[in-house]
C-alpha cells in the first residue's frame, strides 16, 4: 500500500531551457505538490467524515443504500463515491447514492495494516451495485446482499485500494506511455462489528484518532447527570439544628460526584493531587466537618454546588474536542468506517464505528477546550484545598448570576491566593490578567483601584451582589452594617429578617435599670485581651460585642449625679424603639415564596437573614428574593431622563415613586441645592450646582433612601471673544478681522463653530496665538455692522457656550478721533469716518473755515449735527451763485469759521461718526480734528 504522507518531499527543481528532464526530476516535481496538496488537507481542513455517507438497507433487505458524501483520510486522500465510466482512468461522482446489491469476499492486494491483526486480514466483504455486477465477467463468487446474516451488525467501510502495477518494459520505439501505473480504486466494504473492535483494540495500525475521540464519547456517556439539590425552607424549620440539616442534606451524591471527577482525570491523563479515595475522603471531610469552629455549613453547601458547576462545565466540554492539530497519519491512512448498516446518524446520537470530521485548530473556536477541561479539573482540586472558614467584616462584592462560575466573583470561603487566582478563570488566565478578577479578598489581586474598590466604579454589567463576612453576626449588627454599605454605594436591594422561633427580649417595657460599672470593666478588657492576643473565637468575640453594646447604649440615658462606686441608675429606653422589624419564617411563608439561597441578593432583590430567635440572634444563613419586599418603608424608585447635562441646560423632570416622595441630591454624602419643586413636580435644575460640584456624581435619596439614579453636571466652556485687530484694503472693497479667541476654562474644546453674520459659517481652529482671521466686504462710503456668533463645544462633556461680537466696518476713509485732517484748494465734497472707539461721554469735532466758508456736519447713530455754511459773509453772494439755500448760510462779519459741533455718545457702538465736509468755492482752506469722548 502506498501510504503518501508518510515520506514527504520537501523540495523539486525548476527546469532550464532545452533540458534533458529524468524520471527523478519530474516525479520529484509531482511528489512535492501533492504531499502539499494533502497536508493542507489534513493539517489546514481536517481529516474524518465531512459530510453524508449513510447507509440504509431496504425493506427487501436486498440492497444497501450509501449516499453520497465527502471525506478526508488521515494520509490526504479525498474521498468520495465513484462510478465508472466508458474510459478505464475516469470515474464520474454526480450521483446522490450507490445501490449495492451484491458481495464477495474481499482480500486486500495491497497489504493494508489497518486491516490486519498479527498480519492476518479480517474478514472482509465487497460490494457491488448492479451496473458493476452487470460488467463482471466472473460472477460465481459473488452472491446478494440478502445471504448475508446479521446485516445489522456489519460496519461500512470505504477503503482507497492504493498499490502501484509493474512497469511496463518498453519494448517499441515509442515509450512515451511507460511507467508504473499508480492504481486507487475505492472499495465499499463490510466487516462484522466484532472483528472490527478486535481490529480497533489489537489491530497491528492503531487508529488512535478514532480511539482518542471515541473515549471521550465513552466518558461522556458514563459520567454521572449530576446537579445540586435546592435548600428549600418550609415551617417546619424552628431550631438552628434543622436548618443545618436541611443544608447538609442537600449534599449528596458526592460518591459520584468523585468518582465521575476521576474518571475525568484518567481520561485526560492528569495526575492531581487527589484522585481515588482519597479525593473521596477530602471532600467529605470538607463539605461535612466533624467539628468546626464557625456554622459555616450554608458555605461548605456552597462548595459543594461549586464543585458540580465545576464537573458539569467539564462535562458540557467533553463533546467539543473534535479538533486535532497533526491527526496521526497511521489512524485511517487510506479508508473511512461509515458505521453499522442501516445506523440512523440521528441529531446528538452516538454513531460507533463511524469516523467523525476531527477538524484542525484554524477552522473551528473548540481547539482550546482541551485546556479548558485540564484547567477546570485542577480548579476542582484547588477549590477543596483553598476552602476556608473565614469571619471578617461585612463587604459586599459585585458579580453575576446565570452565568458560569469562572465568572462570577470569588467567594470569601477560598483562599484567594495565585494557585487559584490561575485556576479560576480561563480567559483572564490566557490574557495574563488573572489578578482582574473580583473577590471578597484582595490582597492578591491587581492594586487598580476599580479592582479593589469595584463598587466606586460603573457595575452596569453585573446583576449580582455576593454579600459576605456577616455569619454569625448578631442579626442587629449585620443589617446595620450592611445598610451602612448599600447608603454608602447607593445600592437597590433591601434587608429583612426572619427567625426560627419565638423568644424576644421583652415588652419593651421603659424604667430604671442598675448598671453594674464592673461588669462593664470586665467585659471590656475581655474581649480586648482576646482580640489583641488573637486567641479568642470569633464567633464568641462577636456575641459578647453585641451584649455589650446593648448596656452601653443605655449610659445615653445616665444619671451620673446619682452614680456610686460599684454602679449607676440608667433610664431604661424603650426596645421597641429603634428595633429592626423581624418576622417568623413560618408566618413569611404562608405569604412569600421563592426564597433561594445564593450567598447575595440580585439587583433590586431582598436579601434575608435568617436567626434562630431574638434572643439567639447570631445570623446562621442567607437567602434571598429576586424582587424587593417587605420593607418598613415604601419601595422608593428615581429615574432621570439623563445621565450627563451641561450646567445652562434646562431643569428636567424626576420620575419618582411614590410620587410625593421627597428627593435630595448628594455628592459623597453632602446634600447640594439642586432639586426644584413646581405645581407638585421635582426637577433637577443643573444651574444650581455649584462650581465645586461640576464634574462630580451626583447620587440620590427618595425619603432618606439611596436609588441607583446618578446623574453628572459638566461645566460649560468659558471664552471671550474680542476683535484684535482689522486690516483695511478699500481698493478690494474689504477688511481683515482677526479675532482672538481666549478658553478661560479648565477643559480642552473640540470644536469650533463660526457664523461671521456675512453668510459666511466654518470651523477654523484658533493658530497658537489664539487668532482666527475673516475677510468681511464693505460697502463703500456706509458703515455696515456684522454680528459675529462663536459656538464652542467641550471635548469631554460635548457642553457648548455661544459667544457674540459686533464687527463695524467702515467704508470710509477712517481717521482716529485724536487726528487733524484738513485740506485746501479747489471746490469739493469730503467725507470721513471718525473713530470714537467704544468709550461714551461728549464727542464731536472741532472745525475752522477760515475766511472762504464751508460747512461742516457730523452724523452718529442716526443723529445729524450741522454747522451750515460758516466764515465771512463777504462770500455769501458767491455761495449763492453756486447754487446754496441761502438759509444754509450762518456766515458773519468778521468770520465765524472756527466752532465745534458735540453729541453725548451713550453707548459703545456705534464706535463710527460720519464727517462731511462741503467746500463749493475756490481758494479754500479748512481744519477738523476730533474730540473724543471723556470715558
Amino acid at each position: 500500500m502506498n501510504t503518501k504522507l508518510d515520506n514527504v518531499t520537501t523540495q523539486y527543481r525548476k527546469f532550464n531551457e532545452n533540458q534533458a528532464l529524468t524520471e527523478g526530476q519530474l516525479n520529484e516535481f509531482i511528489d512535492y505538490f501533492e504531499d502539499q496538496d494533502r497536508l493542507s488537507r489534513t493539517r489546514l481542513s481536517g481529516v474524518g467524515i465531512v459530510c453524508g455517507f449513510k447507509s440504509t438497507l431496504a425493506d427487501s433487505l436486498d440492497t444497501i443504500v450509501v449516499t453520497q458524501g465527502a471525506g478526508i483520510t488521515t494520509d490526504g486522500d479525498l474521498i468520495t463515491l465513484r462510478q465508472k465510466t466508458g474510459k478505464a482512468s475516469e470515474v464520474t461522482i454526480n450521483f446522490d447514492a450507490g445501490n449495492y446489491k451484491y458481495y464477495r469476499e474481499y482480500t486486500d492486494v495491497a497489504g493494508y495494516k489497518n486491516f490486519q491483526i498479527n498480519g492476518t486480514q479480517i474478514p472482509l466483504l465487497e460490494l457491488f451495485t448492479q451496473e458493476e455486477y452487470n460488467q463482471m465477467i466472473d460472477v460465481r463468487r459473488v452472491k446478494s446482499i440478502s445471504e448475508i446474516a446479521n446485516l445489522k451488525n456489519q460496519i461500512v467501510i470505504l477503503y482507497l485500494e492504493s498499490y502501484s502495477n509493474e512497469e511496463t518494459p518498453c519494448q517499441d520505439a515509442d515509450c512515451d506511455n511507460t511507467g508504473a501505473e499508480q492504481v486507487s480504486n475505492l472499495k465499499v466494504l463490510l466487516a462484522d462489528s466484532r472483528a472490527v473492535a478486535d481490529l480497533l483494540a489489537k489491530g497491528d495500525a492503531k487508529d488512535s484518532l478514532y480511539k482518542v475521540h471515541n473515549g471521550y464519547q465513552d466518558l461522556f456517556d458514563n459520567l454521572p447527570p449530576l446537579e445540586a439539590k435546592r435548600v428549600i425552607l418550609n415551617s417546619g424549620i424552628t431550631t438552628a439544628g434543622n436548618l443545618k440539616t436541611i443544608f447538609q442534606d442537600a449534599i449528596d451524591d458526592v460518591t459520584r460526584l468523585c468518582n465521575g471527577f476521576n474518571a475525568v482525570a484518567e481520561t485526560f491523563n492528569l495526575s492531581p493531587d487527589l484522585r481515588g479515595d482519597a479525593l473521596i475522603t477530602k471532600v467529605k471531610s470538607v463539605l461535612k466537618p466533624v467539628t468546626s469552629n464557625l456554622e459555616d455549613y450554608q458555605y461548605r453547601y456552597d462548595l459543594f454546588k461549586d464543585l458540580i458547576d465545576t464537573y458539569n462545565e467539564i462535562k458540557g466540554l467533553i463533546l467539543h474536542l473534535n479538533v486535532d492539530c497533526c491527526p496521526d497519519i497511521a489512524s485511517f491512512p487510506k479508508h473511512l468506517m461509515l458505521g453499522a448498516v442501516g445506523a440512523t446518524l440521528e441529531l446528538g446520537a452516538r454513531t460507533p464505528y463511524r469516523h467523525d470530521f476531527y477538524h484542525s485548530p484554524i477552522t473551528t473556536d473548540h481547539d482550546e477546550n482541551y485546556e479548558r477541561i485540564i484547567m477546570l479539573a485542577n480548579r476542582f482540586v484547588q477549590k477543596l484545598k483553598a476552602f476556608q472558614s473565614y469571619a471578617g467584616p461585612v463587604k459586599i462584592t459585585p458579580s453575576h448570576l446565570n452565568v458560569r462560575l469562572g465568572e462570577k466573583a470569588i467567594p470569601y470561603y477560598y483562599i484567594v491566593d495565585q494557585p487559584l487566582l490561575k485556576k479560576w478563570n480561563f480567559e483572564k488566565t490566557k490574557t495574563d490578567t488573572e489578578t482582574y478578577n473580583l473577590s471578597y479578598h484582595t490582597a492578591n489581586l491587581s492594586s487598580a483601584d476599580f479592582i479593589q474598590n469595584p463598587l466606586d466604579y460603573t457595575i452596569d454589567d453585573n446583576d449580582f451582589y455576593r454579600i459576605e463576612g456577616f455569619l454569625g453576626m448578631p442579626f442587629e449588627t449585620a443589617v446595620q452594617n450592611i445598610n451602612d454599605l448599600k447608603a454608602k454605594y447607593g445600592l437597590a436591594f433591601d434587608v429583612i429578617v426572619l427567625l426560627l422561633q419565638k423568644g424576644g427580649r421583652g415588652n419593651g417595657d421603659t424604667g430604671t435599670q442598675k448598671v453594674s460599672i464592673e461588669e462593664l470593666r470586665k467585659q471590656l478588657v475581655s474581649i480586648s485581651s482576646a482580640i489583641s492576643k488573637e486567641t479568642g473565637d470569633a464567633k464568641s468575640t462577636l456575641l459578647n460585642l453585641s451584649r455589650l453594646d446593648s448596656q452601653l447604649r443605655l449610659l445615653n440615658k445616665a444619671d451620673f449625679s446619682s452614680a456610686s462606686g460599684e454602679e449607676i441608675t440608667v433610664i431604661k429606653q424603650d426596645t421597641k424603639k429603634d428595633k429592626i422589624s423581624t418576622e417568623l419564617l413560618s408566618n413569611f411563608l404562608e405569604r412569600k415564596s421563592g426564597l433561594e439561597h445564593l450567598a447575595g441578593v440580585e439587583r433590586g432583590g431582598t436579601f434575608v437573614l435568617i436567626c434562630e430567635s431574638e434572643k439567639n440572634n447570631q445570623v446562621l444563613a442567607d437567602f434571598s428574593l429576586p424582587y424587593l419586599c417587605c420593607s418598613k418603608k415604601d419601595p422608593v424608585f428615581l429615574t432621570l431622563p439623563a445621565a450627563k447635562l451641561c450646567q445652562r441646560d434646562k431643569a428636567i423632570a424626576m420620575t419618582i415613586v411614590p410620587a410625593d416622595g421627597e428627593v435630595k441630591a448628594m455628592v459623597n454624602g453632602v446634600q447640594i441645592p439642586a432639586v426644584t419643586q413646581s405645581a407638585g413636580q421635582s426637577f433637577f435644575d443643573p444651574g444650581l450646582v455649584s462650581a465645586a460640584y461640576l464634574g462630580q456624581t451626583i447620587t440620590f435619596t427618595v425619603n432618606d433612601e439611596p436609588v441607583e439614579a446618578q446623574m453628572v453636571v459638566n461645566a460649560q466652556p468659558n471664552v471671550t471673544l474680542t476683535i484684535a485687530d482689522t486690516v483695511y484694503n478699500y481698493a478690494s472693497n474689504e477688511a481683515t478681522v482677526y479675532f482672538k479667541v481666549v478658553n478661560n476654562g479648565s477643559g480642552s474644546i473640540s470644536s469650533y463653530q463660526w457664523n461671521y453674520g456675512d453668510g459666511h459659517t466654518d470651523t477654523l481652529v484658533p493658530n497658537f496665538s489664539n487668532l482666527v482671521s475673516h475677510v468681511f466686504p464693505i460697502v463703500p462710503n456706509e458703515n455696515t455692522t456684522y454680528h459675529t456668533n462663536l459656538n464652542v463645544i467641550a471635548e469631554n462633556s460635548g457642553c457648548s457656550t455661544q459667544v457674540t461680537v459686533d464687527v463695524e466696518l467702515s467704508g470710509l476713509q477712517l481717521v482716529s478721533c485724536s487726528d487733524n485732517f484738513n485740506y485746501s484748494g479747489s471746490v469739493g465734497t469730503f467725507e470721513y469716518n471718525i473713530d470714537f472707539g467704544t468709550d461714551t461721554g461728549m464727542a464731536g469735532i472741532n472745525y475752522n473755515a477760515y475766511t472762504v466758508p464751508d460747512r461742516f456736519i457730523i452724523e452718529w447713530n442716526g443723529q445729524k449735527y450741522d454747522s451750515g455754511f460758516v466764515g465771512s459773509s463777504t462770500y455769501n453772494s458767491s455761495l449763492i451763485s453756486k447754487g446754496v439755500n441761502p438759509a444754509d448760510i450762518k456766515t458773519a462779519n468778521p468770520s465765524n469759521g472756527a466752532g465745534s459741533l458735540k453729541f453725548n455718545k451713550t453707548s459703545a457702538l456705534p464706535r463710527y461718526a460720519k464727517v462731511t465736509v462741503l467746500a463749493p468755492l475756490g481758494s479754500t482752506a479748512w481744519n477738523v480734528s476730533g474730540i473724543c469722548p471723556s470715558k
